[in-house]
């Protein structure tokens, strides 16, 4: 039987929470160190099972609340207004849940079976938060630099390494419950050590014994920053605030700045990428594209593909003619070497807070000399589903590009690389004020330009030509389900056994 949780003085309980807060604040988000996503949750793990009553579990969710403000401080940008308080909060009930499950489900649970309600928990909460509104917050992307434990995403997806990292937490807590009594509590602790064991020599193997070994190609992709700069300051003489301003109610004067502008795009790209380029990305929304001169804009891209002999990936924002301030369209189009355009795809998941018009979510697909290649746009890298549809195709090399803020760099390009990983192609992703990285499909980054810090904004990888299968590209999120399952049959087992208590009372 499970044992009951201990009894702490008031002074020990307040000790276990201040110390857990602390290091919840660096288990995640911004402020994020690795070891404290491992180490924090032991901490509030052993309050929330100690503590006494309502009060102490409130008190637990307020300091999650305000330490989910310190945490996602300008990842969650200031200028949302009260948006930015209701999705803070919205964190932290994710935050939360896990423990309140804890407190509530495990001591209905007999033995080591116990343990599993508290991963299980967390990865419920990570994956409908995901299915919704993009994997933030996930815990996996704090192990990012953990390259062998991360490669079991090929597996299970990142829900895998939330896993294992959570239950750690509530494997310690239940051995403590145990009075550390090792004749009870070898057995469970000794599977933990060797499924985490076996993920290790799996992550290890997988890097040392079967590392990428096709040819590469050579990636060119850089960042107009010189011009966007001239492009806004030009705009602002005009005496507007905005591009949609501009678009509105100097449709013509923008035209003609933006034509300009476009040309000394185009211009500098011939000199400043490498001629060993086979293709040519920008970033998301690279610039502004008026309706009427988008086809003007794109003969533009046609033209240098032609003379480039490559790939010309054309990242930017088109403003329509009728009511550009809820209707634009983010995309990204391929032009071949041919001077032909081989798709457009428009932005599946704007950014929240965005009004730009969604994209249906078909992944393009074009085969080339140098494998099957694809793209999504930033944001879209964050939800699993949509890339599992890339997994799925075998494409060999996924093409992103992405825009980006201070606050959430490296974090957001180090996200991305999960889905590689997980999906078994390479990446290269050119972001404006972030980090720009490419990587291969077991995670290892072959290439990384920061916004920060360079002059040129520009970034050349060599990446490999042909992706592998992973075992998540054949089974998604199947055991996030699981997890979402189990926890289900949990509450129901929990919600049965107090109506029995009471029925016995």
């Amino acid at each position: 039987m499970n044992s009951s949780a201990k009894t702490y003085s008031t002074r020990a309980l307040l000790i276990l929470l201040l110390v857990g807060i602390v290091l919840f604040i660096f288990s995640n988000g911004r402020w994020c160190v690795s070891y404290a996503a491992w180490i924090a949750p032991v901490f509030l793990l052993r309050y929330a099972r100690s503590t006494k009553g309502a009060w102490g579990l409130l008190t637990l969710f307020i300091l999650i609340t305000i330490s989910s403000r310190i945490m996602l401080y300008g990842i969650i940008p200031s200028l949302l207004g009260a948006l930015t308080y209701i999705l803070t909060i919205y964190y932290a009930i994710l935050w939360f849940f896990p423990y309140l499950m804890d407190r509530w489900i495990a001591p209905k649970l007999n033995g080591f079976v116990s343990t599993l309600v508290f991963p299980a928990a967390v990865i419920t909460v990570e994956f409908l938060n995901n299915l919704f509104f993009g994997s933030w917050a996930a815990t996996a992307y704090t192990q990012f630099d953990n390259l062998a434990l991360i490669q079991i995403s090929s597996v299970f997806g990142m829900w895998g390494v939330s896993f294992i990292v959570m239950w750690f937490a509530s494997v310690a807590n239940w051995v403590i419950d145990n009075d550390l009594d090792w004749q009870i509590t070898k057995s469970g602790a000794g599977i933990y050590a060797i499924v985490l064991s076996l993920v290790l020599l799996y992550g290890g193997l997988r890097l040392e014994v079967w590392p990428p070994q096709s040819e590469t190609v050579t990636i060119a992709s850089f960042t107009p920053a010189n011009e966007i700069e001239a492009y806004v300051e030009k705009m602002q003489k005009q005496g507007y605030s905005s591009s949609i301003e501009m678009a509105t109610t100097g449709r013509a004067t923008q035209a003609i700045l933006l034509d300009s502008i476009h040309d000394q795009i185009f211009e500098r790209s011939k000199h400043n990428i490498d001629p060993l380029a086979k293709l040519t990305l920008w970033p998301e929304g690279t610039i502004r594209v008026l309706e009427e001169n988008e086809t003007a804009f794109i003969n533009k891209g046609k033209n240098w593909a032609l003379e480039k002999n490559g790939y010309l990936l054309l990242g930017y924002s088109m403003l329509p003619i009728e009511n550009p301030e809820r209707l634009a369209e983010n995309k990204a189009v391929l032009i071949n070497p041919d001077g032909e355009m081989e798709w457009e795809y428009l932005k599946a998941h704007p950014t929240p807070g965005s009004t730009d018009v969604a994209g249906d979510g078909i992944i393009p697909i074009t085969n080339t000399p140098f494998g099957k290649i694809s793209t999504t746009i930033c944001y879209d890298m964050d939800f699993t589903a949509l890339l599992h549809k890339a997994g799925k195709a075998d494409i060999d090399i996924m093409l992103v590009p992405a825009w980006d803020w201070k606050a959430i760099d490296p974090l957001h390009a180090r996200m991305a690389t999960f889905r590689a990983i997980e999906n078994g192609f390479s990446m290269v992703r050119q972001t404006g004020e972030g980090l720009s990285i490419a990587v291969d499909h077991q995670g290892r980054t072959l290439a990384a330009m920061d916004h920060f810090t360079t002059a040129d904004y520009t970034m050349k990888s060599s990446v490999p030509i042909k992706g592998v299968k992973t075992v998540y590209a054949y089974i998604g999120d199947t055991f996030a389900w699981l997890c979402l399952i189990g926890l289900g049959l949990s509450i129901g087992w929990g919600i049965y056994s107090g109506r029995t208590s009471r029925h016995q009372a």
